[in-house]
């Protein structure tokens, strides 16, 4: 990456958990306001680059650890249509993905374990998937649930399972995962008032947000066998819809505040730990979503 692309910003003195000292590991993130970069913290020297990409909104950072890729939505001005871009990591060269057939636009975006292909919801009946290799999109139905509007996927490590994000939010659907379709095989956390942004920790235990009555949501883990929940985030802190695991599985980064008057920045915190950590300073007049861990 050339100077004239990063410019490194030092954000106060950040203190990372020793745990999360991940070597090598960086944590990108967007501004929620005026989001035309993209952030990357170095969890080594504990500084935060801009990398300028020429759009005037991103959002919904993916990151294949496969492919070295970071797929987000993004539009060139805050006025046009979001479109879904690929970056390859490390590096400068956009580019944008043809879009969905029917002006679908799909968002959320999800690569599958092996790095072939993303996944992506249009709050509708069907997953669309982009095979990178073909360079084209297409529909995956999903079977054994009538009325259905997906608001996220997340795979397991094999890629045999997959979470679905229902429209309510209240809990999540487990699917099997064949080439063109996803058939749902079970529904968890149902008594949940709302569930957001799974990640799979091995095929039996998942990592999300959520909250079981209105009001803060936490972090939570969850074992698919014996069925039980542990809330792993408590008041003040709470979060926003935004979390992603790292590539060992060892700790997970997220948006959240422990402020009365929220400062919304990026929040991490070991699986082995109880004691969550901000790594950033937040501002009140913006707020650090989506961060998305890298290699």
């Amino acid at each position: 990456m050339s100077s004239m692309a990063r410019i490194t910003v030092l954000i106060g003195a950040l203190t990372l958990s020793p745990h999360l000292q991940v070597r090598g590991a960086d944590i990108a993130f967007a501004p929620e306001f005026g989001g035309d970069a993209l952030y990357v913290m170095n969890t080594e020297n504990r500084s935060v680059i801009k990398k300028s990409l020429g759009l005037g909104r991103i959002q919904e950072l993916a990151y294949s650890h496969v492919r070295r890729t970071i797929a987000f939505v993004g539009s060139r001005t805050e006025e046009d249509p979001a479109h879904l871009f690929l970056l390859s990591w490390p590096g400068e060269k956009l580019r944008r993905v043809p879009d969905a057939p029917n002006r679908a636009h799909p968002y959320r975006p999800q690569f599958d374990p092996d790095g072939e292909n993303i996944y992506a919801v249009n709050y509708g009946p069907v997953i669309f998937r982009y095979s990178l290799e073909k360079q084209d999109w297409r529909p995956v139905a999903v079977e054994g649930v009538a009325d259905l509007h997906v608001q996220g996927v997340a795979f397991s490590p094999s890629g045999r399972l997959v979470t679905i994000s229902p429209g309510h939010f209240k809990g999540f659907l487990i699917a099997s995962v064949d080439k063109d379709h996803f058939k749902v095989i079970r529904s968890i956390l149902a008594d949940f008032d709302s569930c957001i942004s799974a990640h799979w920790i091995d095929e039996s235990h998942i990592v999300f947000l959520g909250r079981k009555t209105p009001g803060l949501q936490f972090l939570w883990s969850f074992d698919m066998q014996t069925g039980q929940t542990q809330q792993l985030t408590h008041q003040p802190l709470g979060t926003r819809d935004f979390l992603s695991l790292s590539n060992d599985g060892r700790g997970v980064v997220f948006t959240a505040t422990d402020s009365v008057r929220p400062d919304w920045t990026v929040w991490s915190l070991s699986l082995d730990s109880d004691t969550p950590v901000k790594l950033l300073p937040g501002q009140k007049d913006n707020s650090y979503l989506f961060p998305t861990w890298l290699d």
